[in-house]
């Protein structure tokens, strides 16, 4: 998500090279769910080397390469009197901050897609592409002093265990270029 750069070389009519920095999303906010209040600062890019295929003397490519993420979500919330947090069955009372932190399994994730570059005139080109990233799950921890470790281990055990079913994470890119 977010603007991307992109730099490219063509060997030849079948094999090219790009890297793509994705500056993505950065969020610095509150979030307010069922009354209680997070901060919650988070960046979602990274870098990718992609290696592209081109069939025939098509703009049809199949890309593959590596993605090196620094995506991470994270989020802390402080226990109010009215609004106590409960963690595995414990509970953080007033004053008690419980926070925790998202990122992708993987720090170097595998990337496969498949695209269609559209050349307009000799120096623009028009790209659309689609693949997935194979980040191999999400990570979580949770940090909250205010509980037994054991619990909030096993409480991270059970969201990781939830969230491994996300293997892959979606690409998707519109790109425009401009050649020199």
């Amino acid at each position: 998500m977010g603007a991307t750069h992109e730099g490219a070389y063509r060997f030849n009519q079948n094999w090219a090279v790009r890297g793509v920095i994705a500056g993505g999303i950065s969020a610095n906010g509150t979030q307010s769910v069922d009354c209680v209040s997070y901060t919650t600062p988070g960046q979602l890019g990274g870098f990718a080397l992609l290696a592209d295929y081109y069939t025939g003397s098509s703009g049809f490519r199949v890309s593959g390469g590596a993605f090196v993420s620094n995506t991470n979500f994270s989020g802390s919330t402080t226990a109010t009197a009215a609004n106590p947090i409960e963690v595995s069955g414990f509970t953080a009372n007033s004053g008690e901050t419980v926070s925790a932190e998202i990122e992708f399994t993987r720090k170097v994730s595998p990337i496969l897609t498949v695209g269609y570059d559209w050349n307009i005139g000799r120096t623009f080109k028009l790209s659309g592409e689609i693949g997935a990233i194979g980040m191999g799950g999400l990570n979580v921890s949770v940090d909250a002093p205010a509980i037994a470790a054991n619990e909030v281990a096993a409480e991270v055990y059970n969201i990781n265990d939830e969230l491994s079913a996300f293997g892959v994470y979606p690409y998707l890119a519109i790109t425009g270029t401009f050649r020199f």
